[in-house]
């Protein structure tokens, strides 16, 4: 779909500039009355970001936003503060321990001119392979290392064990159908029950930061 944008004089109707595209938008303004405070209008939904990744905001957004809109966990969340953004290019090297996703602050130079106080980094090289109900636990799960005071945490048997008695510890592998957590039927998270030894939730899952 295209767009045009035009930024017109409002005393004078005079047009001062016009700029046609298709691929999302991420405006930064300023006002001198307000001691020049940089403000943002994010709606950045698709594009290349670097040599290999693109901006996935249009497919991960929704998702986010849905998510963070049903459990109570992540509601301090603003899905509309995350990058999402997905590496194209990566494949399997020598890499011991390779990641799914992964969620960072992002740098100064970044919020400052973007608006934006998160990147979530996705390997498409994995997310392809996913269900639908695996991508969105993915995101879910990611999520989940956002504490309410803007910190990232890492993770946490305590905090992400209703993941693991839910969907299964290899929910991310698995080649078997998973619980759609989004779904209106989801009854809710199950409490992980101990048995003889602490399981632990990342033991045969070691591909998701």
């Amino acid at each position: 779909m295209k767009r045009k944008l035009i930024i017109f004089d409002e005393d004078s109707g005079e047009e001062i500039e016009k700029i046609e595209f298709s691929g999302g938008y991420n405006i930064s303004v300023a006002n001198l009355y307000d001691s020049g405070k940089i403000r943002f209008i994010r709606k950045l939904d698709n594009g290349k970001f670097g040599d290999k990744h693109w901006i996935k905001n249009y497919l991960y957004g929704p998702l986010a936003k849905r998510l963070i809109e049903k459990f109570d966990e992540i509601r301090h969340i603003k899905s509309e503060k995350i990058l999402f953004i997905e590496d194209t290019e990566w494949e399997p090297g020598i890499s011991k321990q390779p990641w799914i996703a992964r969620i960072k602050k992002a740098n100064k130079e970044l919020e400052s001119i973007t608006g934006y106080e998160y990147v979530m980094e996705i390997r498409g090289y994995y997310t392809d392979k996913m269900s639908k109900s695996q991508v969105i636990a993915l995101i879910y799960h990611e999520l989940r290392h956002i504490h309410q005071d803007g910190t990232l945490i890492k993770h946490n048997i305590e905090d992400w064990s209703n993941m693991v008695a839910t969907l299964g510890k290899d929910w991310a592998t698995t080649m078997e159908a998973i619980e759609n957590i989004l779904d209106d039927d989801f009854i809710g998270w199950d409490d992980l029950r101990k048995a003889g030894r602490q399981i632990s939730m990342f033991e045969g899952l070691r591909m998701v930061k």
